[in-house]
């Protein structure tokens, strides 16, 4: 008969093997406790691991020809991260692993899609069949924050006057575990008939744009404002590139964002290089757009919506930036790496020079404006 005794022995036995195994596991379950316990610990075990691994540089991407042309390029380029972004982040994070929500979720997207310019429907589909994804899932993955599925948060920087114009924005959106980090992606979109050329920053799979700007210096960037609550008749972030690709001037791109269709909520920043100008246009719950200007020169946008309230004193951005008084690159940077202005979870920092006809783009670490911004040029002659 065996005794109770020895088979709790080989359950510990069998569990811990030794003393020194056990001592291990315990060793793992105390640091992932302190980590989760103390405060930014989960951030600042990030950081030590990436820290290990070599800082990614961004991808570029030269998107030529037409809308299918570009999607297979596109999908060619990123095989590999677009079927683990599928699997991964659509399927696993945004649906949470449940065929029901992705199946619904889908039908939503492909809702969306039927009712924009074909020509976005040509490119997502193009993309999906030169990297063996479901072109569905990719919809899904351009339109998740219209549908209202999820939220980030963002910080936007425009400052001008006669001599110089820049135009920044912080992305605070790393929702994969440091993943995204190496799928940060510059797209050079060429011109064309009826269509600028563009430089927009992105990630594998998405065919709209997070910031742009085009061959006539006009910049667009865009910030969430809560969640999407009614139906989405135009996708943001497609939008932007549509109003880049079609836009020579301010006055232009402003009566397109003040009349797009109904949608989420956002704060977009605008800005014209050869002209001078800048606005942010904010839009709430429901459909009204309403146009902020600058303030001496200095623009900013969070999170919130500031149209008519004093931001003095309440927009730790704003203040920051008129402390600074910036009129140079560098000073741009010490506002954005600022602890005060930066989220923990900053992915990229970009900031576009037209006049200088430079991009610089901090990427590859969380915080990423605490590292180096790169420089690239922006468009070639």
């Amino acid at each position: 008969m065996t005794d109770p005794a020895d088979h709790k022995k080989t359950w510990f036995n069998k569990t811990f093997g030794s003393k020194r195994r056990m001592i291990i596991y315990l060793t793992i379950i105390l640091v992932l406790a302190i980590i989760c316990v103390i405060p930014h610990g989960r951030e600042t075990f990030q950081r030590g691991v990436t820290s290990l691994l070599p800082t990614p540089s961004p991808t570029v991407l030269a998107l030529p020809g037409t809308p299918e042309e570009m999607g297979k390029i596109h999908g060619n380029a990123f095989k590999y991260s677009l079927k683990l972004l599928e699997k991964i982040y659509i399927k696993l994070i945004i649906c949470g692993n449940n065929k029901d929500r992705l199946n619904d979720y889908c039908a939503k997207a492909k809702q969306i899609f039927a009712k924009i310019n074909p020509r976005w429907t040509q490119e997502i589909k193009a993309v999906a069949e030169a990297s063996g994804t479901d072109p569905e899932a990719l919809m899904l993955g351009n339109t998740f924050l219209d549908i209202g599925i999820s939220s980030a948060g963002c910080r936007m920087l425009i400052v001008f006057d006669e001599t110089m114009l820049l135009h920044a924005h912080n992305l605070d959106w790393d929702n994969l575990g440091g993943i995204g980090n190496y799928l940060i992606t510059i797209f050079r979109t060429a011109g064309g008939k009826d269509r600028f050329s563009t430089v927009h920053i992105g990630f594998p799979g998405m065919i709209g744009a997070l910031d742009i700007i085009n061959e006539k210096g006009i910049a667009l960037s865009f910030n969430q404002v809560g969640f999407a609550r009614d139906k989405c008749e135009m996708p943001v972030f497609i939008k932007m590139r549509e109003i880049a690709e079609k836009c020579a001037t301010f006055e232009e791109a402003r009566k397109e964002i003040m009349t797009m269709p109904q949608g989420m909520p956002f704060c977009i920043g605008l800005s014209d290089a050869k002209t001078g100008q800048a606005a942010i246009f904010e839009r709430d719950g429901k459909t009204d757009i309403k146009r902020r200007n600058a303030n001496d020169g200095i623009l900013t946008a969070d999170n919130s919506l500031w149209y008519g309230v004093k931001m003095q004193s309440r927009c730790i951005l704003d203040d920051t930036a008129r402390k600074v008084d910036p009129d140079k690159v560098e000073d741009l940077k010490t506002i954005l790496r600022n602890r005060s202005v930066m989220l923990s979870c900053n992915i990229y920092s970009v900031i576009f020079d037209y006049k200088n006809n430079k991009l610089y783009l901090a990427s590859g670490q969380i915080p990423a404006a605490e590292g180096k911004y790169r420089e690239f040029k922006l468009f070639t002659p």
